[in-house]
């Protein structure tokens, strides 16, 4: 996900500036035939102008959670796409850990593929793009659904299978609109090798991801989201 800053820099040259405001409707990302439907479901856009969806999915199968993320974004330029990305991401966990991991990114034409499986000595994480280690075994992807996510200190990138160093700070609390009704939200700050923010709810439901480029926001607007699930999985 971190490409998305990439993403932002390339929009700041091919989109005009438009301001943002709080979380509003949009459509549903494309999944796989066999993703259950969406539990979490974003617009992904910069300024007013959709750039596309990200979807977040839950199936409980015994004692493992098994979730999918599936994001597809595009910029066109007029009837030219300039821009493409495509991110699948299927997560299991048991006992509140990531034991397994499989993912395929598209990020403009370079391809990256990420896997990895629990062993006794932690996490093993192969990667097309930094090879094989091993991860600590409490770690956290970088797919924000989970909260824990706000108490780390590393995360797993789940596009180039590497360990990010990052910091967190709370910041202010407010109102934002989720299908028409005001929510809580509380902000955090992420710095480090990853620099955006991050919005859960009291119930610590993931709510959005915001990150600047050149002055400019994108962000993510809730279309669809099941509080009860989210805050089943919050749980963990």
């Amino acid at each position: 996900m971190n490409s998305l800053l990439k993403l932002a820099a390339l929009l700041t040259l091919v989109v005009p500036a438009m301001s943002l405001s709080a979380l509003v409707s949009g459509a549903n990302a494309a999944a796989p035939a066999t993703s259950p439907g969406p539990a979490l479901s974003f617009r992904v856009e910069r300024g007013s102008t959709p750039i596309g969806t990200h979807t977040v999915s839950f199936t409980r199968k015994g004692e493992e959670l098994h979730v999918a993320v599936d994001i597809e974004l595009a910029v066109s330029f007029g009837p030219i796409t300039v821009f493409r990305y495509e991110h699948r991401n299927r997560e299991t966990w048991r006992g509140g850990k990531l034991v397994a991991l499989e993912t395929v990114t598209n990020d403009d034409g370079t391809k990256y593929k990420v896997s990895a499986k629990a062993t006794e000595k932690g996490l093993e994480v192969t990667s097309s793009a930094n090879g094989t280690f091993i991860a600590p075994d409490s770690i956290i992807p970088t797919s924000y659904w989970n909260p824990a996510t706000i108490d780390q200190s590393e995360l797993l990138d789940t596009q180039k299978g590497r360990i990010l160093k990052v910091e967190m700070k709370p910041g202010a609390e407010f109102e934002a609109g989720v299908n028409g009704k005001p929510v809580p939200v509380r902000e955090y700050e992420m710095t480090g090798d990853l620099k955006l923010k991050l919005w859960y709810s009291p119930q610590m439901e993931w709510l959005n991801v915001i990150f600047r480029a050149r002055g400019e926001n994108v962000d993510y607007r809730v279309v669809r989201i099941d509080r009860q699930e989210l805050q089943q999985v919050a749980q963990q």
